[in-house]
């Protein structure tokens, strides 16, 4: 009786943990690279040099080239470097999904604790929000990006890489054409297959509230922090991937060729895809109200104490089952060790065992 005791106790406070952490889940979702407390971020150009720079513009550096990129870093974060550097080849062999192989070449790659180090070096204060686990100096073909010891932040610099890529050899390809901020992000994450649970749910709370952004107020939201941005890249990404889903990577490389070559974003989106991208987003919008159901059943607080309380349930069972087998185990032993074999000859026949003797 007291085991079983025990046992409803036990089964009690795991089903009592597995509620807590579900809550937890659902109320504060963890932070991966591009989201509330970490994204990255881009400038033009820094005006405050007179000329072109001659890299490493940061004296003390270590130096390595792969994959036809210049990396520079730290000596103290040389191990978490090298850990990104082993990277590179994945990184632009993804950028080249949609975007040409000249593009992806000829890149300064900073590798640093403190990535407005790079600025305070040449006299200047700031460049990158506290936020920002990379930045990228578009027209000079720069990528700044942030290490920390491995296993002390939620920052990812293998993944910073590869998204950071892909915006430099989109600008290369626009030359002065105008792409609109969301495409970027979402061209990148796509590009980087940069969706998880997280992004998923802050799409589906967003979408079951009625508060997904329109195209103009996803670009005004990627200068905000906090669930605001977190939702532009969610969106970002999942509308990009949405047509590249429907209509072919090729039609992402001919909207990206056509508005390079001069012709508005805009235009070169309805001539490829025969509506204007307000009218595509409208589109991908109404999929979203239907397949909402789907989300929120998976992603809300129940769905996900759901899950998480399945798998409880079957870890507790195979314990309960191995505990069983090794008692039963323990049980078998002890009767070997207590079997008439095991006793001295003289007590064969003594007392109860003398029945273990007759025929």
């Amino acid at each position: 009786m007291r085991q079983i005791y025990r046992r409803v106790l036990q089964i009690a406070f795991a089903w009592l943990f597995c509620f807590v952490a579900a809550t937890a889940i659902a109320q504060n979702p963890p932070i991966d690279n591009y989201g509330a407390l970490v994204g990255d971020a881009q400038i033009e150009e820094w005006l405050g040099r007179e000329s072109r720079l001659d890299h490493p513009v940061i004296g003390g550096l270590e130096t390595q080239d792969a994959e036809q990129l210049h990396f520079y870093f730290e000596r103290n974060y040389a191990q978490r470097a090298q850990a990104v550097i082993r990277t590179a080849h994945d990184a632009r062999q993804k950028s080249l999904r949609f975007l040409p192989p000249e593009a992806v070449e000829n890149i300064h790659i900073y590798l640093l604790g403190d990535i407005n180090r790079y600025f305070r070096e040449q006299g200047s204060q700031g460049g990158a929000p506290e936020w920002a686990a990379g930045l990228t100096i578009l027209r000079d073909g720069v990528i700044l990006i942030k290490l920390a010891p491995r296993g002390t932040s939620r920052i990812e610099p293998e993944m910073t890489l590869a998204h950071e890529l892909n915006h430099v050899a989109l600008r290369r390809i626009a030359r002065d054409a105008y792409f609109p901020h969301w495409f970027y992000e979402g061209l990148a994450m796509t590009t980087t297959d940069d969706w998880n649970i997280n992004r998923a749910e802050v799409l589906a709370r967003a979408s079951m509230a009625g508060k997904l952004f329109d195209l103009d107020g996803i670009d005004d939201a990627f200068g905000k922090i906090g669930a605001t941005v977190e939702l532009a890249y969610a969106e970002s990404a999942h509308f990009v991937s949405w047509l590249a889903k429907e209509n072919g990577d090729e039609s992402i490389k001919k909207l990206i060729e056509q508005t390079a070559n001069g012709q508005p974003f805009d235009a070169a989106f309805s001539d490829i895809y025969g509506r204007s991208p307000r009218a595509a987003f409208a589109l991908w919008h109404d999929q979203m109200s239907r397949d909402r159901s789907l989300f929120a059943n998976v992603f809300s607080p129940e769905g996900i104490f759901f899950i998480i309380s399945v798998f409880a349930a079957i870890a507790l069972t195979i314990a309960l089952i191995r505990r069983t087998s090794a008692r039963k185990q323990r049980l078998a032993a002890m009767a070997r060790e207590d079997s008439l074999e095991t006793l001295p000859e003289n007590l064969r026949n003594f007392g109860p065992f003398t029945h273990s003797n007759k025929k």
